[in-house]
C-alpha cells in the first residue's frame, strides 16, 4: 500500500517544483519560460498549501493565471489589461492571507516576478526574476521549506549562467 502522508506528498510536489523552478531559466524565449513557470507555479503551490503557507500557496496559484495571461503580451495589446487586472487580486489575496514576515516575503518576491513577467524583453524578465529569488528565499525560511530553498539555489545558478549566455548572445551595446 502505497504511503499516504501529506508531508510526503508535500515534499515530492515541492521537489517536481523545484526541478521546475531549474528548467525555466534553460528556455531560450519567453513563451517557454512563462510555460515552464505555470509549472513551477502548480507544483509550489501544492506544496505550500499541503505544509499550511496559505500566502505562498494562494500567491503560486496567482502566478500560474498570471504567467498564462503573459504569453500573449507581445502580441495581443489587449491582455495587457487583464495582465494588469492580477494585480489589484493579488493585493486582495495578500490582505486576506497575511501571517506576518513569510506573507511580506511572498509578496515582494511575487511582485518581482509579476514586474518581470510584464516584460518583453527576455533580458529584462530574466533579471526581474533573479531579483526576485532573495525575498523567496526568505520567504521559504520562514515557513521551512527545504524544495523551496533547493529550488531558489538552483533557480539562481540556472537563472544566473542563462542571462549571462544571453547577454553574450545578444552582443555589446552601443
Amino acid at each position: 500500500m502505497p504511503d499516504s502522508d501529506p508531508s510526503h506528498l508535500a515534499l515530492a510536489l515541492g521537489f517536481a517544483g523545484a526541478f521546475m523552478n531549474v528548467v525555466w531559466p534553460l528556455f531560450p524565449g519567453r513563451r517557454g519560460m512563462l510555460l515552464a513557470q505555470v509549472g513551477v507555479s502548480v507544483f509550489f503551490g501544492a506544496h505550500y498549501a499541503l505544509t499550511g503557507a496559505v500566502t505562498g500557496a494562494i500567491m503560486n496559484t496567482l502566478a500560474m493565471v498570471q504567467a498564462l495571461l503573459a504569453i500573449p503580451l507581445g502580441e495581443r495589446p489587449g491582455f495587457r489589461i487583464a495582465y494588469l487586472a492580477t494585480l489589484p487580486v493579488i493585493a486582495a489575496c495578500l490582505w486576506a492571507s497575511w501571517s506576518g514576515p513569510p506573507s511580506a516575503f511572498a509578496a515582494a518576491g511575487f511582485a518581482l516576478v509579476s514586474l518581470g513577467r510584464y516584460q518583453l524583453s527576455t533580458i529584462r524578465f530574466r533579471v526581474l526574476l533573479l531579483a526576485a529569488i532573495p525575498p523567496w528565499i526568505a520567504h521559504n525560511v520562514a515557513v521551512g521549506s527545504i524544495p523551496g530553498l533547493v529550488a531558489a539555489a538552483c533557480a539562481l545558478v540556472a537563472g544566473t549562467l542563462a542571462l549571462g549566455y544571453a547577454l553574450r548572445q545578444r552582443g555589446p551595446r552601443i
